[in-house]
């Protein structure tokens, strides 16, 4: 049986990872929080199942570039980026690398709920 697939939330705020973390175990995932993309890119992630839900501005690589470079694995991870500026280039930037969806903060907890079963979706279900 495989295991379910994790929400893999970056911020570099704990407060906003504790809540995060807090709202999708309530939801029913298991979830992994990491402060950088650093910290989560440590990880092995050949074999990871899942969605990732992270910050843009999270130090020395930002959520964006996160995004370009799990998007050039062969099986790319299902992304939704968060940010605390209201930036319609960056929104755009996103969405051009395959974003699911852009929130700012703050945004509607269902909302990002409903964005990350869309990711967790099998393929035609949503």
């Amino acid at each position: 049986m495989m295991a379910a697939p994790t929400v893999f939330v970056i911020d570099d705020d704990a407060a906003v990872r504790t809540a995060l973390e807090r709202l999708f175990r309530g939801a029913g995932w298991p979830v992994r929080t990491f402060a950088s993309a650093e910290e989560f890119l440590q990880q092995d992630l050949d074999r990871a199942r899942g969605c990732l839900v992270a910050d843009v501005h999270l130090g020395r690589m930002s959520g964006l570039e996160l995004h370009a470079k799990l998007g050039a694995r062969a099986d790319p991870m299902p992304v939704i980026l968060t940010s605390g500026v209201d930036d319609v280039n960056m929104e755009r930037e996103a969405f051009r690398l395959g974003a699911i969806a852009f929130f700012r903060k703050p945004f509607e907890a269902s909302d990002l709920l409903d964005a990350v079963r869309r990711a967790l979706a099998p393929e035609g279900v949503a």
